[in-house]
C-alpha cells in the first residue's frame, strides 16, 4: 500500500458519502497493514461495486476539507507502543471528519502507525498511535505544536481530556 493509503481511504470515502463508523487499521513489525472497517451511508447494492482498494491506491484531488471540530482530545507519549504518540479524540462524528484529522496530522508530518475507530450516538471516540517519517519517534516540538492546534480546534478550549 503506498504511504499515504488511509489519508486516500478517508478521503474516497468522503467523496462518495461514506461515513467511517468503526474500524482498525495497524502497521504490523514488517511495515503491513491490515484493516477492517464498518461503513454507513451507501445503498447495500451499490456498496459491492465500490473499488475500497482503488480507493486507498489513488488519491484524487477533494474539496475543501471540512474544519477540525473537536470535544475533548488526550495526547500523550504511548506507554501501549513505544516512542509513538497516542492522540484519543472525542468529537461529533460526521462524514470527512476522519479525512480532516488525518490531514491535519499530515501537516505535522506525522502518520498514523494505528487507528482505532468507534462512533456512539454520533460521537467520534478516535485512538490514533503515531509517529513521524520514517516510523521515527516525534520530536517533543511536534508534539508541543500538535498539542497547541488541537487545543485551537476544540470546541471547549478549556476541558481538554486528562493529560492533553
Amino acid at each position: 500500500m503506498p504511504v499515504d493509503w488511509l489519508v486516500n481511504f478517508t478521503g474516497g470515502a468522503t467523496r462518495m458519502s461514506l461515513d467511517i463508523v468503526r474500524g482498525v487499521a495497524r502497521r504490523n513489525t514488517r511495515r503491513r497493514w491490515s484493516a477492517t472497517f464498518e461503513m454507513r451511508g451507501a445503498l447495500d447494492s451499490s456498496v459491492q461495486r465500490i473499488d475500497f482498494l482503488g480507493l486507498a491506491r489513488v488519491g484524487v484531488e477533494s474539496g475543501p476539507a471540512i474544519p477540525l471540530e473537536l470535544q475533548r482530545f488526550d495526547l500523550t507519549r504511548s506507554a501501549e507502543r513505544e516512542g509513538m504518540l497516542e492522540l484519543r479524540i472525542n468529537a461529533r462524528d460526521r462524514t470527512g471528519f476522519l479525512a480532516a484529522l488525518l490531514a491535519h496530522l499530515a501537516g505535522f508530518v506525522l502518520f498514523p502507525e494505528e487507528i482505532r475507530i468507534d462512533t456512539f450516538q454520533s460521537v467520534a471516540e478516535d485512538a490514533l498511535f503515531l509517529t513521524s517519517v520514517g516510523g521515527q519517534s516525534p520530536p517533543p516540538e511536534i508534539e508541543a505544536a500538535l498539542r497547541a492546534s488541537l487545543r485551537l480546534s476544540t470546541r471547549d478550549r478549556s476541558s481538554p481530556l486528562p493529560g492533553a
